[in-house]
């Protein structure tokens, strides 16, 4: 995480150490709390510290309550392993205070980007918002609604211009089964959480919330980004929560550069009734994600417009892929008729290394080559030419890629979004969504079958501990 610097009034005496950590300066300082940029001693990276201000609380009950609820978020975080999810990474108690050692984010959230009108794209700006939206669907399959989606609490790497969902300070647990014993916590009577302009009206009259909350919260944040306008406004809190209560935001179309798909889209996601809206961040994940390929269609326009011999590529795909084995010829066909045409020039990325995305891209021609970062250290795992797929396995899970994908010389691909396939002919993505599973149950079969044979051997700590 990366907050905002304490101003020079609220300065105070900074530790040399937290824990194992040594603390490097604070970045950031509130009422409650108190934030610390730091050196893990033992690892060797920088991390941020989050410590709660105890001197802030009067009585035991009082500071037991703001404990409990300081450890909550790290309970949470702790449980959501995902690229676009700030990470935790440790929590522990010094001198009766406790912290929580999270991922430190180099970057400016959306609030800042607005404020300051930072160079992005109608284009980047949807592909980050379908991130989140996947983001939020993984912390919602488990059980956590965030209650705080908005601008201030999405974070924008510096370095790689992905998102990160930071502050679950106020996460509701609604599966319990997920999580175990962590508890489902619970709010003061009388408290909403949340803030005004980008609560959700269910949210706003306390009733119970469910995932399509969220949804809206981030139908707010869509609207706000792709417009530089609130959808909602009010000089004092009553005006504003009657505004989001009642108010029918300006229609997106009237702001430069919004194109009519994205402004149903959006508008949907703002619709007051939870039944009116998508009923799921991965729905809205969906509708972002194939309004953005209509657009990257429209942008490429004419380029991509080769040939290539279709015997030849139905033929290296079946004998390289078992997943396309049963498929007939007509059937691949459709599917090539589904796809992107796409050129890549020398060094340019076909997939990057921590995007979300739904897209397979199979090589006509040229080659490329697959690579991670690891430490900082570039690694390359492949070489893949003609008849070669990249991609596939994110079309099952959309997970973060794991790795990117580079084009070592001139490529052309056909490029295959799931979603949109989906969409268009479910048929046909049911189909190659279930040998896609089949696949990947074979190839976890034969890793198991490899360590049960080695724990017969006698070394189970070889390829399975």
């Amino acid at each position: 995480m990366s907050p905002s610097p304490p101003s020079p009034a609220d300065r105070k005496e900074i530790p040399a150490a937290i824990g194992r950590y040594r603390i490097l300066r604070q970045i950031g300082l509130g009422a409650m709390g108190e934030v610390y940029l730091a050196h893990d001693e033992l690892i060797h990276r920088k991390v941020a510290i989050k410590r709660l201000r105890l001197d802030r609380y009067r009585g035991e009950a009082e500071r037991q309550r703001a404990i409990d609820s300081f450890l909550h978020e790290a309970r949470i975080v702790g449980n959501l392993d995902h690229r676009h999810i700030t990470a935790v990474y440790d929590i522990g108690i010094e001198d009766g205070a406790p912290y929580i050692v999270m991922e430190y984010i180099e970057g400016r959230n959306i609030k800042e980007l607005i404020r300051d009108k930072a160079p992005f794209t109608s284009m980047e700006k949807l592909g980050l918002i379908a991130m989140v939206a996947r983001a939020l669907h993984f912390a919602h399959r488990r059980g956590i609604l965030h209650r705080d989606i908005k601008p201030a609490n999405i974070m924008i790497l510096r370095q790689d211009r992905l998102p990160k969902i930071t502050d679950f300070g106020i996460a509701r647990v609604v599966d319990a089964s997920s999580f175990g014993d962590i508890g489902g916590g619970s709010d003061e009577k009388g408290f909403v959480p949340g803030t005004p302009l980008y609560m959700s009206p269910e949210q706003i009259r306390g009733e119970e919330l469910d995932r399509r909350s969220d949804v809206f919260s981030l139908g707010v944040l869509a609207y706000e980004w792709l417009s530089g306008a609130k959808p909602f406004s009010g000089s004092n809190l009553d005006a504003r929560l009657h505004s989001v209560l009642t108010d029918t935001p300006k229609p997106l179309g009237e702001f430069p550069g919004i194109a009519a798909g994205v402004e149903r889209l959006v508008m949907r996601a703002l619709a007051k009734a939870p039944a009116e809206r998508y009923q799921s961040a991965d729905e809205f994940g969906d509708a972002l994600e194939l309004a953005l390929n209509a657009l990257e269609g429209e942008k490429r326009g004419g380029k991509g417009s080769f040939s290539f011999d279709r015997k030849e590529t139905v033929a290296r795909l079946r004998q390289r892929y078992l997943f396309f084995a049963d498929f007939s010829d007509e059937e691949l066909y459709e599917l090539f008729r589904a796809s992107r045409k796409e050129e890549f020039d020398k060094g340019e990325a076909l997939i990057r290394e921590g995007t979300s995305g739904a897209t397979m891209y199979m090589i006509i021609s040229g080659s490329v080559i697959v690579l991670t970062e690891t430490e900082g250290r570039r690694v390359e795992l492949e070489t893949l030419g003609e008849g070669s797929c990249v991609g596939e396995m994110a079309m099952i899970d959309h997970l973060p890629r794991s790795a990117s994908v580079v084009a070592i010389k001139k490529t052309v691909a056909l490029a295959l979004n799931e979603t949109v396939l989906r969409h268009d002919n479910p048929g046909l993505g049911l189909k190659l969504y279930r040998n896609l599973a089949a696949t990947l149950s074979e190839r976890l079969r034969a890793s198991e079958a490899k360590y049960l044979r080695l724990v017969a051997a006698g070394q189970p700590g070889r390829g399975g501990e």
